[in-house]
């Protein structure tokens, strides 16, 4: 068919230019696939954090609490530890350009995957870190405890994140949670730590390391055991909106010990009284800084209206 007198083209011209750019949209998509396959090599295990988050005292649960109310429990437990990422919408030619969590929960579990060889580093490490800060928080203000284990190693997440997940990072993670953590605390893996020091994939690429380090170090805490986990109650502070929000959330974390302290016994009363310990020494710390002039004792008083000796000390946990 011959071009129209005005210069426009014909039916059959327009619909070939439209063939070759589906067919140069179809090249392109193919060699990015390629691309991200390259980076999931052998049986599709790669470079992956691994968090296996466990809900403290389920067995206690079970025996106690109503089927409505394990629920409930578990339901947040899912709401508050899905990766941000699922809740806002990404396009697959996105996949693997910056590092991003997938995760699937079975019974009172929950298992994270954060994939980190990605085309831009985006600070993996920190990222995995802040985001399991948030989920304690979350729990813990509605009344739930986790424990958890954290690992850096292969695992299988498939290339769109379709699952499912598993791998040797995944084992390791578990074994963490299980035989490690014991306590209601997130335990990070010596050996994963020591990965973030060595591997620049794991951190911010506009960070020398010391910078990143300075980030990271302030979410954890090194226990007596000499286990890496991180220090909720220390580093949720600058994560509330307010300082009252802050130590309303540590009243709260007090009553919370109190109540579970008197309601076990045996092994799970164990793992309170660690906790007990540990929200003693994070008070004792406040008060130390209120008495050394390093907190402002009258601008405690102007919010809360009594000093903060009284109050902190009301917040202590004395079994």
């Amino acid at each position: 068919m011959a071009r129209k007198a005005n210069g426009s083209k014909s039916i059959a011209e327009a619909l070939r230019v439209a063939q070759r750019s589906i067919a140069r949209k179809n090249r392109a998509r193919e060699r990015y696939e390629a691309e991200i396959a390259a980076r999931v090599p052998g049986e599709g295990y790669e470079p992956s954090i691994v968090s296996f988050i466990d809900v403290l005292g389920f067995r206690n649960l079970l025996a106690t609490r109503h089927a409505h109310d394990i629920r409930d429990v578990l339901m947040k437990l899912r709401e508050f530890t899905a990766p941000f990422e699922e809740r806002l919408p990404r396009p697959v030619k996105d996949a693997r350009t910056l590092s991003r969590a997938y995760a699937e929960s079975v019974s009172d579990a929950i298992v994270r995957v954060r994939v980190y060889d990605t085309m831009y580093h985006d600070g993996a490490f920190f990222r995995e870190m802040i985001d399991l800060l948030h989920a304690q928080i979350e729990c813990i203000g509605h009344g739930v405890f986790i424990r958890a284990g954290v690992a850096i190693g292969s695992a299988h997440v498939g290339v769109r994140g379709e699952g499912p997940i598993f791998g040797p990072a995944m084992v390791r993670a578990y074994e963490i949670e299980t035989n490690e953590a014991v306590y209601p605390r997130i335990v990070v893996d010596t050996a994963a730590y020591q990965s973030f020091l060595d591997d620049a994939r794991l951190r911010m690429q506009q960070h020398c390391l010391q910078e990143e380090i300075h980030y990271v170090d302030r979410l954890l805490r090194v226990d007596k055991d000499g286990k890496h986990f991180i220090d909720y109650l220390v580093a949720s502070e600058t994560e509330f909106d307010s300082p009252a929000s802050y130590f309303l959330f540590l009243e709260r974390h007090a009553i919370l010990v109190r109540t579970n302290l008197a309601t076990t016994t045996t092994r799970v009363r164990e793992k309170f009284e660690w906790l007990a310990a540990y929200h003693n020494s994070v008070v004792e710390n406040i008060l130390a800084q209120f008495a050394e002039g390093r907190r402002s004792v009258a601008a405690f008083i102007a919010e809360f209206g009594t000093d903060p000796v009284t109050f902190l000390q009301a917040a202590a946990v004395r079994p």
